[in-house]
């Protein structure tokens, strides 16, 4: 798998409402995660995911994974985005605390004014940019003060605009679960102007990128398989009232199947209805190759 090495591979990953009428426990989502993760590290590839800072998500867990695995391999194997309202919501301690833990494999982004910024806990603190602009802050009252000089943007643009970023840094995209914005369920309203799984998918698909969407584990990477023709629809999962931007975002993801190439649309129908783990992990790293071969 040389064709990976040196390529950068975003993750679009969270648990998926509709996952346990699917018949998976919520066990196989990190399974499936981390044999993705060491499949595509072992290939020489940096994971990019944008994701909170929540020590029990699937962000720290995927840290923690890579630590241990990758500890001494060279340089950063994970590459972290930090979209603009996650990063406000933060505070310092947290984020210092966070940035920490991470530091072994993980280079750390933060999305503001429309730019990627790398961001680095040290001795004293926290250091932020690069070159001559470098800064560095040393307590929540210097953090606040630092982000209230910057220009903010709303929380649905904000979103949009680091996702975009992280296409931009980012040669290929996997897709796995998702919100779905079901009105029953609270926990599953997505931030942003459609799921983000689903602008992810479109963004990257408008790029030209390889894209590989894993519809076994239900959500939305499932809703884009079978927009994308990938899954039948008789694979639809049964839900209720969905937030009124889903269904429209769809339509658009619809209309980028030809984004799809034909050569690749068996393995990738396949992949769609895969939850095998590692070899569902090779398969993909396989079918990555081929597209950016």
């Amino acid at each position: 798998m040389t064709t990976l090495k040196g390529r950068s591979v975003a993750l679009s990953v969270s648990d998926a409402p509709d996952r346990a009428r699917l018949g998976l426990p919520a066990r196989e989502v990190d399974r499936a995660l981390f044999s993705i993760c060491t499949v595509l590290v072992r290939a020489g590839a940096k994971i990019v995911y944008a994701g909170n800072l929540d020590p029990k998500g699937l962000t720290f867990s995927m840290f923690r994974h890579l630590t241990g695995a990758y500890a001494t391999a060279h340089g950063a194997s994970f590459v972290h985005i930090v979209p603009e309202p996650i990063l406000r919501s933060a505070s310092f301690d947290g984020l210092v605390s966070a940035l920490r833990e991470g530091a072994a494999v993980v280079e750390t982004l933060i999305h503001i004014e429309d730019d990627l910024l790398p961001i680095r806990a040290v001795e004293d603190g926290l250091r932020i940019g690069k070159g001559q602009s470098r800064i560095r802050l040393y307590d929540d009252a210097q953090f606040r003060n630092w982000l209230n000089e910057r220009n903010t943007v709303d929380g649905v643009t904000a979103f949009s605009l680091a996702r975009k970023a992280m296409t931009d840094v980012s040669d290929a995209r996997v897709l796995l679960g998702g919100k779905m914005g079901l009105l029953n369920d609270p926990s599953d309203a997505y931030q942003g102007a459609m799921p983000g799984i689903v602008e992810e998918a479109i963004l990257a698909l408008e790029a030209g990128l390889p894209c590989v969407p894993l519809g076994a584990f239900g959500g939305a990477a499932r809703d884009v398989a079978i927009a994308l023709n990938l899954l039948d629809q008789s694979k639809r999962v049964p839900r209720g009232e969905q937030l009124p931007t889903y269904g429209p975002s769809l339509e658009q993801v619809a209309a980028l199947r030809d984004s799809i190439p034909g050569t690749l649309r068996p393995i990738l129908a396949e992949l769609a209805d895969d939850d095998r783990g590692e070899p569902m992990a090779y398969e993909v790293a396989h079918t990555l190759e081929r597209w950016l071969s």
